[in-house]
């Protein structure tokens, strides 16, 4: 049976099944959680410790933990108690404000050699997520210093460091990678994004040299702004890319200045010689009428399954986090900046990664999907 299209009955989206779509579902569970007194957070929290005391694991509640560690950044230090009695250590998240003494058992269980692999994949996502002076220095020694269970993981501790918003270089230099503010991108008119400090989407006069697509600024962002004091960028960068090859590619790169001016300078591993998007794509991706949200939000804000656009804080990324290192200096970058694709493009899905190196004045271009 043919399938019909409908409107969502709260936006007026096109959808195919009868009700609101999946984007004012998960805007109106923002909502309610946003909404909840500081008493009903603590219920909500006393539910997810009992569903861990009970089962010793998070399933029913999950969602809820999740959502209020995004949206409201919960203190977890009572979960935190809780999951290390019960021997939970997913999801990693849980152990963000775990206390010293957890920290300290959680350190001596990873300084063990005869650890299974998997807990100390684990443990050391847990570590990362809760950050600090003495996890990272347990984190140069297990780099200097590798147990028996590293033979058995894919990636050095640096790679789990980065799910915690920092890592090191080759020198062991601790390097955050993650802003701790976070802005949103909200609806706004084409009007107020011509205003904004922040653009998805711009068209440029360019031509892809290998697909022939219409090169884009796939954001603009001008530091000036007070609200992006954080970045300490004073002035405008445009973040430079192929829409059209980048999601096949492991990464692209471009050069940037901050007078606007920007040039790409690699991402030829895109297997792609045709353009999809053609004029239609790009002309919807330019119209956008997303602007930079008025008030920061929890750094996790945008961190989640349909979480919107946003500007620093943390990504949620589909796959891995994916903290490129700059193809100059060869230090991890910093994330940046996330695009739910489908928000932009309607046939697109997945998001969109932005990351920076402001020493090299370079940026990272990659895209995750299912």
């Amino acid at each position: 049976m043919e399938r019909v299209a409908q409107q969502c009955k709260q936006c007026g989206r096109e959808i195919y099944f009868d009700g609101i779509c999946i984007s004012c579902r998960t805007e109106n569970e923002r909502n309610r959680i946003l909404a909840l007194t500081q008493e009903e957070m603590d219920v909500s929290i006393q539910q997810i410790c009992n569903e861990i005391e009970i089962k010793g694991k998070l399933d029913e509640e999950r969602d809820l933990f999740q959502k209020l560690l995004n949206y409201r950044d919960i203190d977890t230090q009572k979960i935190a108690e809780v999951a290390f009695k019960n021997n939970l250590f997913y999801p990693c998240e849980l152990y963000k404000d775990a206390p010293a003494d957890v920290i300290t058992e959680m350190i001596e269980m990873i300084m063990q050699d005869n650890l299974n692999s998997r807990l100390a994949g684990h443990l050391l996502l847990c570590l990362a997520v809760h950050g600090g002076e003495t996890v990272f220095q347990s984190f140069l020694e297990l780099e200097k210093h590798p147990r028996n269970w590293r033979k058995e993981l894919y990636v050095s501790p640096s790679f789990y460091a980065t799910y915690g918003g920092w890592s090191y270089d080759n020198s062991h230099r601790f390097i955050e990678t993650n802003f701790k503010k976070c802005y949103p991108m909200v609806k706004g008119t084409l009007d107020e994004k011509n205003c904004s400090p922040v653009k998805i989407g711009v068209k440029t006069d360019e031509k892809c040299s290998k697909c022939g697509c219409r090169i884009v600024n796939l954001m603009e962002i001008d530091g000036r702004d007070p609200r992006l004091d954080f970045l300490e960028i004073d002035g405008v960068i445009k973040v430079k890319c192929c829409p059209n090859c980048f999601e096949y590619s492991d990464g692209d790169f471009c050069r940037y200045k901050i007078d606007g001016e920007s040039e790409l300078i690699s991402g030829n591993d895109s297997f792609i010689t045709e353009d999809y998007l053609k004029d239609k794509g790009i002309e919807e991706l330019a119209s956008n009428s997303y602007i930079l949200g008025d008030i920061p939000v929890p750094p996790r804000y945008a961190a989640d399954w349909e979480g919107g656009s946003s500007i620093g804080g943390f990504a949620f990324w589909i796959q891995d986090c994916d903290i490129k290192l700059c193809p100059d200096c060869g230090k991890p970058m910093k994330y940046l900046a996330q695009i739910q694709w489908d928000t932009v493009l309607d046939d697109m899905e997945g998001n969109a990664y932005i990351e920076i190196c402001k020493s090299c004045q370079v940026i990272g271009v990659l895209h995750q999907q299912t």
